[in-house]
């Protein structure tokens, strides 16, 4: 199931990542460091981390990059002309950036490649998933709950960065096709985005989820 970060995008789309890195704050903008005020070393590493990935891969697509706020649910505010999504988990933190002439949305979430507690597992499921993960448990894939939470997770950033709405786990259905390592997301909350698209893989010890929606989606 290994699968890089990379090849869970188009080439339209630049990746960058990061794994048990020291902290590097030369990456940071002035406006950035003002988000950090009083918060743990663990949150200060996410961010820091994560916004160095947002900035190179930026800087890939050749364009100049500028800080990356935040908003009222503290997701990143892209610089205009371009979408992305930012993942942090475990000391391993990820970007995807795009241009948003070309994409609509993107989507990334990483998570530990270890099981999901049950309790969790039943509060973001419905009967058909929850079904679905016991089946799986053991055989393709190691932790079938935990990609389901992470494809949600995914869902939720791309269906966000569009809407600017709430999308909770009973919202979106997710349904897995193991052997071409993709999966599909049916949105029961009006809005143009009706069926999501996504990828997935694991690598290092960690399972990562990825939608990318093209502009003439």
């Amino acid at each position: 199931m290994g699968k890089t970060l990379t090849a869970l995008f188009s080439e339209v789309t630049a990746t960058y990542e990061i794994r048990n890195a020291v902290l590097d704050d030369s990456y940071l903008w002035p406006e950035e460091e003002k988000i950090l005020q009083d918060v743990s070393e663990k949150r200060r590493w996410d961010f820091v981390s994560g916004r160095k990935c947002a900035r190179l891969a930026i800087e890939t697509l050749g364009v100049k990059a500028t800080p990356v706020l935040t908003g009222l649910r503290d997701e990143p505010i892209w610089p205009d002309g371009l979408v992305g999504s930012i993942t942090h988990t475990r000391n391993y933190a990820a970007a995807a950036i795009a241009p948003a002439s070309k994409i609509l949305c993107l989507g990334l979430d990483a998570e530990p490649d270890e099981p999901l507690p049950h309790k969790v597992l039943s509060r973001i499921s419905n009967a058909e998933e929850f079904n679905w993960v016991q089946r799986a448990k053991g055989k393709e894939i190691p932790h079938p709950g935990t990609l389901l939470f992470s494809a949600k997770e995914a869902t939720y950033k791309a269906w966000n960065s569009v809407t600017k709405e709430w999308l909770g786990f009973s919202d979106a259905h997710v349904n897995f096709h193991i052997e071409k390592q993709t999966f599909t997301v049916s949105l029961n909350k009006p809005s143009s985005l009706k069926t999501l698209s996504g990828t997935f893989g694991t690598t290092e010890g960690i399972i990562m989820t990825a939608i990318e929606i093209p502009v003439s989606q």
